[in-house]
C-alpha cells in the first residue's frame, strides 16, 4: 500500500473519531497543559510562583473545574523556589507552538496536543509501513492506542517513538537511537532501549563507530536520554521526581505480568489479537530457525520488554486513571511487536499474510469502537474477560488486589471487603477468624493464612463453599464502613444461610418477581421465587414488603445481631393479590427467609 494513501486514510479515520470526542483532560493531562501554557508564555521549563495563578486561570477558561486545582500542591519546589511537576516537560514543549495558535483562534488548548499526537503517529506510520506491511500497521495503529489521539497525555508520544525506534533499527539505527532517546526523556526506563540499540549496532558492525550518521545519532539520542535526569538532578537533587511514585523490593509474578495478562488492565483483556499474532509468529520463527532473519531487533525487543515490565511493576499506582481500562503502560509494549512483525513480513508465507490480515480486520474495528476517543475514562471496567473470569471461573484469576477493588467499586483507593455482584469472588482483609464480609455474601470462617497482619485474600466461590488464595500486589486496604456484615451477626447469618442451603442460591438475583413492592427499606435478594433470603437494610419506620407468590410461602424474619426470630411469616394469597409483611424499625439489618412449602 502506498504510504501517502495509507496516511490519508489514517488521517480521515482519526479526524472522524476526534470530531465526535469532546475535548477534555484525563489523568496527568492538566500537568502537561500547564507546562505547555508556561512554555507558550515564553517561560519555563520551571513554573515561577508568580505565574501559577495566571496558568490556572487560562486552564479554567477551557475547563471551569480547574479553577479549584491546587497547582502548588501538584508541583515540587526547586532550589530557586520555582516549581516542577513530577512528569517531565519535553512532550509539553512540543505542544507549545500549538497553544499559541489556540490562543489566536480562541480554541481549546488541548487541540495543540492532538496536533502533536497526529504528527507523531503519521511519522511512525510512514516509518513502519514499508517494514511491517499494511496488515501489521492496521493491527498496531488501530488498537487501544486510538483512545489517546486527542488526549494531552504521553501515550501517543511514547508509542510513536517506540514504533520509529524499532522500525528503523535494521537500516537506520541512528534514527532509532534518536527516537529512543526522545522517548527516554519523558520516560527514563526507555533509556535502556537506547543503550540496547547502540550496543547491537556496534556489535553487528564495528565499523559503525566510524559512521558519522551513527555517531550523530548516538550523540543526539544520548543528549535526549540524559536530559531528564540531568535537569531534575540540577534542580531537585534526584534523577527523577517520578522515583517518589515507585516502590522498592523485588516484584512478584503477578506485578510483573499484570500489564500483559491481567483481564482488566492487561493486553489479554483489551488487545488479545496482538498476543495471538505474536504467539503464532514466535512459533513460526522458532520452527524455521534457518530462515534469514536479523535477530538483533528481536533480542532488543525481548530485553526491552524485561526492563519495561520491571519498571511497570515498581509503580505505586498500578490501577491508574487516564484510561478506559487498559493500563497506559501496556501501550509501551505494543511497539515491541515490530521486530517480530518485520521478520515475518520478510519470510512469512502466503498463509501468514492471510492470517495477519484476518486478525487485523477483526481486531481493528473492535478496537476502534471499544477505544474510540469519546469513550469515558475507566468506563470499560471490568472488561468482558474480567467479568467472565471473576464470576464464572473465579479461581482461575486472582488479580492484584488494587485492580480488583478499584475496578469493582469504581474508586481510586484500595478498600476491603469487596465482591463481585454475585459474591463469586470476594476480597477480604485480615480481621481475625470471623473476617469482615460484604453484604449479602456468605461469611465463611477465614483460614489462618488470611488472618496475618495486613493479609489480603480472595475467597473464590465453588460448589462446596469458598476456595482461598492470597491476593498479590498490595498490603492491607482501607476497611469499608458500608455494606458489611456486623461482626455480631456473622454466626447467625451463617446459621440461616446454611438452613436455606446457600450454596444453591443465586446471589446475583437482582429482582424477584415474587417481591412486588418495598416501602421504607432496602432489600437485597438472594435465591429464586421458590426459595430466597432478603437482606433488609436502611429500615425506616412503617417499612413493609409486598409479596405475590404463586404458591404458599413459609418463612421467618430474623434479627441476625441476636439470632432472635422476630416473626414467623406465612404468605398465601389468591391470584392477583399480595401479602404484606411489616418490617420493624430500629434494626441495622434483618433477614427474611422464605420458601415454598415443601422446598
Amino acid at each position: 500500500m502506498p504510504r501517502p494513501y495509507a496516511l490519508c486514510t489514517a488521517a480521515i479515520v482519526a479526524l472522524a473519531l476526534i470530531a465526535v470526542s469532546p475535548p477534555r483532560l484525563v489523568g496527568d493531562g492538566r500537568e502537561y497543559l500547564a507546562q505547555a501554557i508556561n512554555f507558550a508564555s515564553l517561560h519555563g521549563p520551571s513554573l515561577r510562583p508568580r505565574d501559577l495563578d495566571a496558568i490556572v486561570s487560562e486552564m479554567a477558561r477551557f475547563d471551569p473545574a480547574l479553577a479549584a486545582w491546587d497547582i502548588r500542591g501538584a508541583t515540587v519546589a526547586d532550589a530557586r523556589r520555582n516549581r516542577d511537576f513530577p512528569h517531565f516537560w519535553l512532550y509539553a514543549l512540543l505542544a507549545a507552538p500549538g497553544v499559541w495558535l489556540t490562543r489566536l483562534f480562541d480554541a481549546p488548548p488541548v487541540l495543540a496536543f492532538t496536533a502533536v499526537n497526529l504528527t507523531l503517529l503519521g511519522i511512525a506510520l510512514w516509518a513502519a509501513l514499508p517494514r511491517i506491511g499494511a496488515a501489521a500497521c492496521l493491527l498496531l495503529f488501530a488498537s487501544p492506542v486510538v483512545w489517546w489521539i486527542d488526549k494531552a497525555h504521553t501515550e501517543i508520544f511514547t508509542f510513536a517513538l517506540l514504533i520509529i525506534a524499532f522500525a528503523m533499527i535494521d537500516k537506520r539505527p541512528w534514527w532509532s537511537m534518536v527516537a529512543a532517546g526522545a522517548a527516554a526523556a519523558q520516560n527514563p526506563p526507555i533509556a535502556a532501549l537506547f543503550v540496547l540499540i547502540w550496543l547491537v549496532t556496534i556489535l553487528r558492525d564495528r565499523r559503525a563507530l566510524m559512521d558519522r550518521r551513527v555517531v550523530a545519532g548516538t550523540l543526539a539520542g544520548l543528549a535526549l536520554a540524559v536530559l531528564h535526569p540531568a535537569y531534575t538532578s540540577a534542580h531537585h537533587h534526584t534523577p527523577s521526581l517520578l522515583l517518589a511514585a515507585t516502590r522498592p523490593g523485588a516484584p512478584g509474578i503477578s506485578s510483573l505480568t499484570a500489564v500483559v495478562i491481567d483481564p482488566s488492565i492487561g493486553l489479554l483483556g483489551n488487545f488479545p489479537a496482538l498476543l495471538v499474532v505474536m504467539a503464532v509468529a514466535t512459533v513460526v520463527l522458532a520452527v524455521r530457525v534457518r530462515a534469514r532473519t536479523d535477530a538483533h531487533g528481536l533480542v532488543v525487543a525481548a530485553a526491552a520488554a524485561v526492563v519495561f515490565l520491571w519498571s511497570f511493576s515498581r509503580t505505586t499506582n498500578v490501577h491508574h486513571g487516564g484510561t478506559p481500562s487498559v493500563s497506559r503502560y501496556a501501550i509501551w509494549l505494543i511497539p515491541l511487536a515490530v521486530p517480530l512483525l518485520t521478520a515475518m513480513y520478510r519470510v512469512g508465507r502466503p498463509w501468514w499474510h492471510r492470517f495477519l490480515w484476518t486478525a487485523a480486520l477483526i481486531s481493528a474495528p473492535l478496537s476502534v469502537v471499544a477505544f474510540r476517543p469519546s469513550v469515558p475514562e475507566n468506563s470499560r471496567e471490568p472488561t468482558a474477560l474480567a467479568t467472565l473470569l471473576w464470576t464464572r471461573f473465579p479461581s482461575v484469576n486472582n488479580p492484584i488486589a488494587e485492580v480488583f477493588s478499584e475496578t469493582e467499586l469504581h474508586t481510586d483507593d484500595l478498600f476491603v471487603p469487596v465482591a463481585t455482584s454475585g459474591c463469586q469472588k470476594v476480597l477480604l482483609g485480615a480481621e481475625g477468624e470471623q473476617g469482615r464480609w460484604p453484604v449479602p455474601c456468605y461469611p465463611e470462617a477465614v483460614p489462618a493464612a488470611c488472618q496475618q497482619a495486613e493479609a489480603l485474600c480472595y475467597a473464590n466461590r465453588s460448589k462446596d463453599g469458598y476456595r482461598w488464595a492470597i491476593a498479590p500486589g498490595a498490603a492491607a486496604g482501607k476497611l469499608r464502613t458500608d455494606a458489611i456484615w456486623p461482626s455480631e451477626a456473622l454466626p447467625n447469618v451463617r446459621r440461616i444461610y446454611d438452613a436455606w442451603d446457600w450454596r444453591t442460591l443465586d446471589f446475583n438475583a437482582r429482582d424477584l418477581t415474587v417481591l412486588r413492592q418495598t416501602g421504607g427499606v432496602a432489600a437485597a435478594p438472594i435465591g429464586s421465587d421458590r426459595r430466597f433470603i432478603l437482606v433488609l437494610r436502611e429500615i425506616h419506620p412503617a417499612a413493609f414488603l409486598r409479596l405475590a407468590p404463586a404458591h404458599r410461602l413459609d418463612g421467618v424474619l430474623i434479627d441476625p445481631m441476636t439470632g432472635r426470630t422476630l416473626a414467623a411469616e406465612d404468605c398465601v394469597v389468591q391470584p392477583g393479590e399480595t401479602c404484606r409483611i411489616d418490617v420493624p424499625d430500629g434494626f441495622p439489618v434483618l433477614l427474611l427467609a422464605m420458601r415454598y412449602r415443601g422446598e
